[in-house]
Formats: structure tokens, C-alpha cells, sequence
């Protein structure tokens, strides 16, 4: 029996973070919104962001940022509206509290990307690292991948700032299935940092989907030439093995 507003919540955060059920998660929350009002505004708003969150998990954007600005985060209601296609309701939003939130702040970026601006704002190394590969992914899955395309189109912005983003770039591509294009990005960005041990891993697992397996044990050598430690390395260079063997 869930009896407090903390039980609650974590049980709906249990179901839409771990087993991946955000309709139970919408459920038991919009269920027991009374008492979250009745509660503390730390619980209030936890369970307005959970909420929100389980929105934007079903691609359900608008519902989404209304339910973020409800809890007065306006990035991420920025963000869900930009996803739905608004693009004047995010550039609204960011900006009224872009001053006070480096994440607004890179939503301004991306705008700025995403319409290819001349002289685009040019966001930080921190920025970058932090949002890039996730935002990527999120406008793939949202089927707004011009927004992908373009943002990807100022990659030379982009690596000026942080060295990572063609790994960050080719990572995003790769977990999306668009694996020659993943290719170019990584290979970009081994003739940039040659002696990044995670960017080897990727060709690895790039070379492993297309069947290369001769070519994803060098690459995976590599990796653990430069890191030996790289857990994600061993297993998959015991997986290619395993296939080699069975052909």
C-alpha cells in the first residue's frame, strides 16, 4: 500500500525509470495529484517534473511542457516544446531565464544551429559535453531529424569549443543505427584525439554491426592498448570471438 507522497513518487519513478512503464507512472501520479498539493513544494514539484518526464517518454511534447511549466522549468518546457515543433515558444522561454541557467543558455545555441544563423551563439565545453549526444538522440526519436541534421552541420563550432563532440556526434548516430555516418564522425574524431580509448571502443562496436569482425578486434586491441581497464572492451571482444568461432 503506498500511503506518502515519497512512496509514491518513487514507486512511479521505479516504473518509468527502470521498467520503462510510463503509463503506470502517469497513472499513479495523476491519481494521487491532490495530496501532492496538500504536501510539501519539495514533493509538489518532484512530482510534477516525474510527470512531465513520463510525458515526454511517450512523445506526448505538449502535455509535457505544460506540465513542466507548471513546475517552473522552463528549460525542459522549452525543450518539449521545441521537440513538438514550436520553436517560438522555446526561444521564448529560454530566454527569459537564459541568464540564470547554462542549460537555457545552450537551448539558445541550438536554435541557433538548428535554423543554420550565421554567427551562432557559441556554447561551452561543459555545454556540450553535457547535452550534445543526448539532444541528438532526443530529435531522432522526436522525427525531427532536420534538427539533428543541422545542429550536426556546425560541427566545426562545436569542436572548436570541445575536441569530444565528432566522438560525441558518432556515438549518437551509432546507438541510432546510422552506422556509416557514425563511421565518418568517428574516424573525424581519432584524427583529432588519437589516443582516446573510448572512440576506439565505438569503431569497435561499429565494425562488429556490420560484420567486420577482423577489424572490430584491432580496433578493440587498440582500445585497450590505451586503457586496459575498459570493461566494454573485453566483453565485446569476447563476444566477436565467440562468433568467429561458430562460423
Amino acid at each position: 500500500m503506498l500511503n506518502s507522497p515519497k512512496d509514491i513518487i518513487n514507486k512511479a519513478r521505479q516504473e518509468l525509470l527502470i521498467n520503462k512503464n510510463p503509463d503506470v507512472a502517469i497513472n499513479l501520479l495523476l491519481e494521487s495529484a491532490e495530496s501532492f498539493k496538500e504536501d510539501s513544494e519539495f514533493y509538489y514539484n518532484l512530482s510534477k517534473s516525474t510527470l512531465a518526464l513520463a510525458f515526454q517518454e511517450k512523445q506526448e511534447y505538449k502535455k509535457a511542457a505544460k506540465v513542466y511549466k507548471e513546475a517552473g522549468e522552463r528549460y525542459q518546457a522549452g525543450f518539449c516544446e521545441l521537440l513538438s515543433g514550436n520553436q517560438n515558444e522555446a526561444e521564448k522561454l529560454w530566454y527569459s531565464c537564459c541568464s540564470a541557467s547554462p542549460a537555457a543558455q545552450w537551448g539558445i545555441c541550438l536554435l541557433d544551429f538548428i535554423n543554420l544563423r550565421p554567427n551562432p551563439h557559441v556554447p561551452t565545453y561543459l555545454q556540450i559535453r553535457n547535452f550534445l549526444e543526448m539532444d541528438i538522440g532526443n530529435f531522432i526519436i522526436a522525427n525531427k531529424t532536420r534538427y539533428a541534421e543541422n545542429i550536426i552541420k556546425n560541427e566545426k563550432v562545436l569542436a572548436s569549443v570541445n575536441l569530444e563532440s565528432y566522438k560525441l556526434i558518432g556515438r549518437a548516430l551509432l546507438n541510432f543505427g546510422f552506422l556509416n555516418l557514425a563511421k565518418k564522425y568517428l574516424i573525424k574524431s581519432v584524427e583529432i584525439v588519437d589516443q582516446d580509448a573510448e572512440t576506439f571502443y565505438h569503431l569497435g562496436q561499429y565494425n562488429y554491426a556490420i560484420g567486420a569482425y577482423s577489424e572490430c578486434i584491432k580496433m578493440l586491441k587498440r582500445c585497450l592498448e590505451l586503457n586496459s581497464y575498459y570493461v566494454p572492451a573485453v566483453h565485446l571482444l569476447k563476444q566477436v570471438h565467440s562468433k568467429q568461432t561458430a562460423l
